[in-house]
């Protein structure tokens, strides 16, 4: 049956007007419709009244629906005064009709060929269109999986990428993302971040806040974070429980301990001050223990949680002739404090910068993929290789290959790359851009948050001009300051 066959003709321009109406009606305008013919003509007999819509891109996916599935949409247009059917509203369908080589349908109206109504009816027509929102999309293909049409069919039906299918899919499959599409209108590619962690109440909870709280350009992100912080938990309980089972404590930042690198057993005044042996102090020292690096390989540090069995190896000096006031039992214990608060800082900020590092790396990777380079990437680069021309000289890392996704081959990564470009000559912009952009990324690690340099941010001060959003870790780097609370909103969340 044709989606045509029981349709209710409504005029184009038809529209409820009350009793007493005033409004006049221009003298140019188009007739009431007296009887509506539905015809199917080939679309290469069809002509196209001038329209409106200057550009008629057919996009590929609707150039598909139409081949497999033929104008679903009847047309509107009237018949001139030769009897040729002219199309007024419909000019996109009746192109990929044309392409695809079928007939198209049409509802021919008695129209005149007024220019004004013309005009007014094909902008009423395209403007007042309202496409499908991302929460109809999910139900639709929910309910063709449903039906048993697999992601490859529901594609090949709708002219989508298969891709896509399976995207929307995974959305509509997980309550937590469904309900970020329909209630918080995210893209699919943010509600795919909720499926990914649909099983996770607390990952779900704080990407859940960052669209609360405004900040769903985040969402990217935090959902890297949370990625690398499941693995390093994983990889953290791993590693504790393997030195647990062998009778070894391993502590957290939430412990009291010191490295033992920072001890000795010699006294004060000894000339000769060794730091304590790991292994003579794991076997000796009831206070031994590990902490375990919460990044890189996890590597085991040899800590002691019993430091005053010990003396310090570097013990602070004070040329004051003054003796150092001794600190309260309270003032200690604030002082301790201050000390893990300043170590949980860091780890967090480690975390950050490696969650940003991925993401940096993949817009640094897409910004290669344009095919326009930013206008002023000359400029950035002729400064690079001058002011940070030590930065350009130390690279050594065989990046270029990476972030231009060039196969490997089989010669030294600076060789492969230009035997690349050798034969792909109109690349050369992208690879003199890159090559700079590899040697900062080079140089880009956890210290450049801690003491922020010229370079990082030059760096990512210029990435953030080219599009990349600078995560709070990249603005220390980047030597942008946080946006000043206000005063009066800071005094109300401190009453609370």
């Amino acid at each position: 049956m044709s989606i045509t066959e029981h349709i209710a003709v409504t005029h184009l321009t038809d529209q409820p007007q009350p009793e007493d109406s005033t409004i006049e009606t221009p003298v140019d305008a188009a007739p009431a419709a007296t009887g509506v013919d539905l015809v199917h003509v080939p679309a290469a007999d069809v002509m196209i009244e001038d329209n409106v819509r200057t550009a008629a891109d057919l996009d590929p996916a609707f150039l598909a629906s139409v081949k497999r599935h033929g104008v679903l949409l009847p047309t509107i247009g009237y018949r001139n005064a030769d009897g040729a059917v002219v199309v007024r509203d419909g000019q996109m369908r009746v192109l990929a009709a044309r392409e695809a080589g079928t007939t198209v349908p049409v509802f021919i109206t008695e129209r005149g060929d007024s220019t004004a109504a013309r005009i007014a009816e094909q902008l009423v027509a395209n403007e007042r269109r309202v496409g499908l929102t991302d929460a109809d999309r999910l139900q639709a293909y929910r309910q063709l999986e449903l039906e048993g049409l697999s992601a490859t069919a529901i594609a090949k039906e709708t002219g989508t990428k298969r891709d896509t299918v399976k995207a929307t899919l995974a959305v509509a499959k997980s309550e937590a993302a469904t309900k970020a599409v329909t209630d918080s209108a995210l893209t699919l590619d943010d509600a795919l971040l909720f499926a990914e962690f649909q099983d996770d109440p607390e990952a779900i909870a704080e990407l859940q806040g960052c669209v609360d709280e405004g900040y769903a350009e985040e969402l990217p992100f935090t959902a890297e974070r949370i990625r690398q912080d499941r693995q390093g938990k994983a990889d953290m309980a791993r590693i504790t429980g393997e030195w647990e089972a062998k009778g070894v404590r391993v502590v957290t930042t939430e412990d009291d301990y010191t490295a033992v690198t920072n001890l000795t057993d010699a006294e004060d005044d000894a000339e000769d001050r060794p730091i304590l042996d790991p292994e003579a102090h794991a076997t000796g020292c009831a206070g031994h223990a590990l902490f375990l690096q919460a990044w890189g390989e996890h590597t085991a540090v040899a800590v002691c949680t019993t430091p005053e069995a010990h003396h310090v190896k570097y013990p602070r000096y004070s040329f004051s002739t003054a003796p150092a006031a001794e600190l309260t039992e309270e003032e200690a214990a604030e002082q301790k404090e201050a000390e893990k608060a300043a170590r949980r800082e860091l780890i967090a900020n480690n975390k950050a910068w490696d969650a940003a590092d991925t993401l940096r790396t993949e817009f640094v990777k897409s910004l290669l993929q344009r095919k326009t380079l930013p206008k002023d990437w000359t400029m950035f680069a002729a400064v690079a290789g001058t002011r940070h021309g030590w930065t350009m000289r130390a690279d050594n890392s065989g990046g270029v290959r990476d972030l231009l996704s060039i196969e490997s081959g089989t010669g030294y990564g600076a060789d492969t790359v230009a035997t690349w470009v050798e034969q792909h000559p109109a690349k050369a912009p992208h690879v003199a851009l890159a090559v700079v952009l590899s040697a900062f990324e080079n140089a880009a690690n956890r210290e450049w948050w801690r003491r922020p340099t010229t370079e990082g941010a030059a760096y990512l001060n210029q990435l953030a001009v080219w599009g990349h959003r600078l995560t709070d870790v990249e603005k220390i780097a980047a030597g942008i300051q946080p946006e000043p609370v206000d005063q009066a909103e800071d005094a109300d969340t401190a009453a609370e």
